[in-house]
């Protein structure tokens, strides 16, 4: 009879312990399925997410080439007008002394459709391949479709211009000063945070100086642009 006991208990007890292990089985069986659909969901968003970088990047590279296409910004001189005109004249030294003082207008356009900002407008005279007179225009931002204009006031150096052996011939003999006008233009147009396209562009001006009716006789300018 109390063999038949302890048989009975012993049977109980495997039940229990069978039990116990298969509540621990089902438990790491939740477990690793929650690990599971968490790792899935982690990378169905690591997926989206470049999914989404691919088609920004294909549809940014397409507006900046289509829609936002760069333009070249140009730089002109609206004008350019003679303020002072001082000439002196030492035949027996075959000498001239000049001083010359000129009032400019340049703008600068700006066709896209995003900002362009450049870098220091620095233009020039030069006569006879020398460079006789600059002006200094500080660097700025024009906005998308926008047309800056920019005024200056160049002053001719008499010290640089005097030197020149072929002054007295063009002052006393012909009458008519060939002086050569450069400005240069460098920035950049920000497409997007991805996107910056440099710009340089350049303008040449051939001024002719009346000396003996003290006016500016005629002009003429050329631009280069390059991406």
């Amino acid at each position: 009879m109390i063999e038949h006991t302890n048989s009975s208990r012993r049977i109980i007890e495997m039940e229990m312990e069978s039990s116990s292990n298969l509540g621990e089985n089902r438990s790491y069986n939740v477990e690793d399925c929650k690990y599971t659909r968490r790792h899935k969901r982690k990378r169905k968003i690591c997926m989206f997410i470049l999914c989404a970088y691919m088609l920004f990047t294909i549809t940014s590279t397409i507006l900046n080439f289509t829609v936002f296409r760069p333009k070249r910004p140009t730089i002109n001189l609206n004008s350019i007008t003679l303020e002072d005109l001082a000439v002196s004249v030492d035949a027996a030294r075959f000498k001239v002394n000049l001083n010359i003082t000129m009032n400019g207008s340049v703008s600068v356009e700006n066709h896209n459709r995003a900002s362009f900002q450049y870098e220091d407008i620095n233009p020039y005279i030069e006569y006879g391949g020398q460079e006789i007179g600059d002006v200094h225009i500080p660097a700025g931002k024009i906005g998308a479709r926008t047309t800056t204009t920019m005024n200056f006031t160049l002053i001719i150096m008499a010290n640089q211009i005097s030197s020149n052996p072929n002054l007295f011939s063009d002052v006393v003999e012909k009458g008519m000063l060939q002086l050569t006008l450069y400005m240069k233009l460098k920035g950049k147009v920000k497409l997007n945070v991805l996107f910056k396209i440099k710009i340089k562009a350049s303008s040449k001006c051939d001024l002719y100086l009346d000396i003996r009716n003290g006016t500016l006789a005629n002009q003429s300018c050329h631009s280069k642009i390059k991406l």
